[in-house]
């Protein structure tokens, strides 16, 4: 088995040039990948703005640094994600419309990135082009990838890394496997076009009883579900398992007569196999993937809520192997102590080793990381190389290009000083200890 790179800087911040920001971009450029583009070039920057309501996304300024870098080499990049499937039945990213307005709202726009936003797979989703995988794929033969992201010349994935109710993590394999996936390659990877459904205890429903019954009937775009005063009625074939009404019932009504099949083997090969997909549209090495290990929750960012996180900030990982990124967030996630007040503490994952997400979740979470190596998408051997940090009078002039900005103020001051004519003494008292103050005099 090959072993791949992955370059890493931690998440401790104590001076100038020590943002998180800042040092996904200098792992970029240590890198060497965008040697690997030309001025023109089309470059799609696939992240997660965030559902409504959440608070655990990646920060626009991270993603800003990085298009400013590609503007920088003359690139073309833009901004992406693609509609939802709709997986709860609240979410505000169905529709390329509602998706763009989250996005707004939670600073992700043209104004804040100085390029497009775009959904890559149009207005409802079915902008795509299938991809045969020819042979390589654990489940999937043929997979829907958004047409914008295939037709770009080159893909930077930028990921964070949390836990996942259904994939058990996501990080940068979900980041292209789901989120370059059309809104039918996302039913055709969870399942639906294989014939996977929700698990189904009719049993349990108290039919118009429940205060939620008529969320659970609107929350089908294919209205496959009646709520009568018996009970919960279903049409499990018209049903393309979205996901909507399992979250409903389990989440919100806690009745669990709807529940999501969550055949997490399956599902996180699945996972690898769409995002073979995703890189097949692409020659080699113009993909890179940049997971931030930050703000680490044990759920995603597609919830309107998110969680403490159940281990402190880890750092800044990216490889062009995106298999390997996500093995090593795995691994230093694992090897950390896990936080009180959080889903570590809750399911006994304190201790630095143990497999938080394995006891969190209950089940083993790399299910994407076997399925990646299964399908050749990458390799779970890696070397993890630290980057050192530039602290260069270069690099403070490229992040701070105006220089000192105080400077600004002294000719200011020399006109209009904000103490000018004023009896400073008059103001308050010495500080304990100063016996002879010397008070400014302007």
């Amino acid at each position: 088995m090959n072993t791949s790179t992955v370059w890493f800087m931690d998440a401790r911040s104590r001076r100038f040039l020590e943002s998180t920001a800042i040092k996904g971009l200098q792992i970029l450029e240590h890198s060497g990948w965008m040697d690997n583009l030309k001025a023109g070039d089309i470059v799609a920057v696939k992240t997660h703005m965030g559902e409504a309501y959440n608070v655990g996304y990646l920060r626009p300024v991270i993603v800003r640094a990085f298009v400013d870098a590609l503007k920088e080499r003359g690139c073309k990049p833009f901004v992406t994600d693609t509609t939802t499937m709709p997986y709860h039945p609240w979410i505000s990213r169905t529709l390329a419309l509602d998706h763009l307005e989250t996005a707004n709202r939670n600073g992700f726009n043209h104004a804040s990135m100085d390029c497009p936003i775009i959904i890559a797979d149009g207005w409802l989703g079915t902008d795509d082009v299938v991809v045969d995988l020819k042979g390589r794929g654990n489940y999937l033969n043929r997979q829907f990838v958004a047409r914008a992201i295939a037709d770009a010349d080159a893909l930077l994935s930028l990921a964070h890394f949390k836990g996942h109710p259904a994939g058990g993590y996501g990080a940068a394999i979900k980041n292209i496997g789901v989120g370059c996936a059309s809104k039918r390659g996302k039913m055709n990877l969870h399942g639906a076009l294989a014939g996977d459904k929700p698990l189904i205890q009719a049993e349990l429903c108290p039919g118009r009883k429940c205060e939620w019954w008529k969320a659970c009937e609107e929350c089908c775009p294919e209205g496959s579900i009646q709520i009568t005063e018996k009970g919960l009625e279903i049409d499990l074939e018209t049903c393309v398992y979205c996901f909507a009404c399992a979250n409903l019932c389990v989440n919100m009504a806690g009745l669990h007569a709807i529940q999501r099949f969550d055949y997490l083997p399956a599902l996180g090969r699945r996972i690898a196999d769409s995002a073979l997909a995703t890189m097949m549209t692409k020659e080699p090495g113009r993909v890179f993937f940049i997971n931030y290990a930050l703000d680490i929750t044990p759920a995603c960012d597609c919830y309107g809520w998110t969680d403490t996180p159940f281990v402190n900030g880890i750092g800044v990982l990216a490889s062009f192997d995106p298999v390997a990124v996500d093995k090593g967030c795995i691994d230093l996630m694992n090897e950390a102590p896990g936080l009180t007040n959080s889903e570590a503490e809750e399911f006994h994952a304190l201790a630095p080793g143990s497999k938080k997400l394995n006891l969190i979740k209950g089940k083993d979470i790399e299910q994407q990381v076997y399925g990646g190596m299964e399908n050749g998408l990458g390799s779970a051997e890696y070397r993890m190389e630290v980057v050192p940090l530039d602290r260069s009078q270069r690099s403070i002039g490229r992040f701070y290009p105006e220089g000192v900005r105080a400077k600004k103020l002294k000719p200011m001051y020399e006109r209009n000083h904000p103490l000018s004519g004023l009896d400073t003494a008059s103001f308050g008292k010495p500080t304990e200890g100063v016996t002879q103050p010397i008070y400014p005099k302007k």
